[in-house]
């Protein structure tokens, strides 16, 4: 039977990024990745978001299929193309850093050196602490909004 361990991440966390570039994946999240993972190569893509997406070579491998079958339902052959051209791999070393590629920083809009990491299920997104911290204060103004609504609409 064939183990069905898949990683997932959850949790945040902060490392610096260097003049060259090199930024290291929280210790906390290199220990999710499977026993059996050997592959030290982790691929990045930009988000849904301004942020980066960053999976295990595994998981990446179901990220692709996914893009893949969206492609062929929709016959858009172009956007598979795109995608897999997007798509970055990084080697990561013992100490689990790798280099972010400066068109990824821009992407991102991370103007360090602090860069924020953040576990969400079967990826590591890659944020600029400044917009995370945006975003989230966006979040909780809809939120609060949506609760004020809410007591309205069904009278409480």
């Amino acid at each position: 039977m064939e183990d069905t361990y898949s990683p997932y991440f959850y949790g945040s966390a902060e490392n610096k990024l260097n003049s060259k570039g090199q930024v290291a994946i929280p210790a906390r999240f290199r220990s999710f990745q499977a026993d059996d993972e050997q592959s030290r190569t982790w691929v990045i893509l930009r988000g849904e978001a301004t942020c980066l997406y960053m999976y295990t070579h595994r998981q990446f491998g179901k990220i692709k299929e996914n893009a893949r079958r969206v492609a062929e339902e929709s016959g858009d052959s172009d956007f598979f193309r795109s995608f897999m051209a997007e798509a970055h791999p990084v080697e990561v070393d013992s100490q689990g850093r790798f280099v972010l590629p400066g068109h990824f920083i821009d992407a991102a809009r991370i103007v360090g050196p602090g860069v924020l990491f953040i576990g969400v299920d079967d990826r590591i997104e890659i944020w600029e602490p400044k917009l995370y911290a945006a975003s989230v204060e966006k979040t909780a103004k809809y939120e609060e909004r949506r609760r004020t609504a809410a007591r309205k609409i069904f009278g409480i």
